[in-house]
């Protein structure tokens, strides 16, 4: 009788080592899994924290409204667009140079748009323009003010 009991209490260990084996092979497989599943899916999901990094991170300065014509050839088409730029927050000084070169930096936008086509200001084109604006504005007013430039309306007839 005492050796049905020890022959059972060790049946009974390994049956538990067993089931603690497969418990634990069991959860190191599903978190395989998991980071493996993860890993193929991310190229798949839209990623948020981009998104927000893209948004403007200076306080953004009115340049104001212009309707004018494009460079074509019958002379027919023309262009309406408001434009804003982004000026970095810390610097405070960097609003007073936007403010007190506004007609230079309205004239030198202007004098970009008009020189354009209708190819050079289609949606494609639109980053290549707001790059040339930049660093046009930025050589006018002589100091890496201007971060970015943005349209808010852009209508072309």
């Amino acid at each position: 009788m005492a050796e049905e009991k020890t022959a059972e209490v060790t049946n009974n260990k390994s049956d538990l080592r067993i089931i603690i084996i497969g418990l634990v092979f069991f959860l190191v497989a599903m978190a395989g899994t998991y980071f493996l599943i993860s890993r193929m899916m991310a190229p798949l999901m839209p990623e948020k924290e981009t998104q927000k990094q893209d948004m403007a991170t200076g306080n953004l300065v009115s340049i104001g409204e212009f309707t004018t014509n494009i460079n074509d050839v019958a002379s027919t088409r023309f262009l309406k667009f408001e434009v804003f730029v982004e000026v970095s927050k810390e610097d405070k000084k960097s609003q007073e140079k936007i403010n007190e070169a506004m007609p230079i930096i309205k004239d030198s936008i202007l004098s970009i748009i008009s020189s354009k086509t209708a190819a050079d200001l289609d949606v494609r084109n639109r980053d290549n323009l707001k790059a040339e604006i930049k660093d046009q504005l930025n050589k006018k007013i002589g100091a890496d003010v201007i971060q970015n430039v943005y349209f808010t309306s852009f209508i072309m007839q």
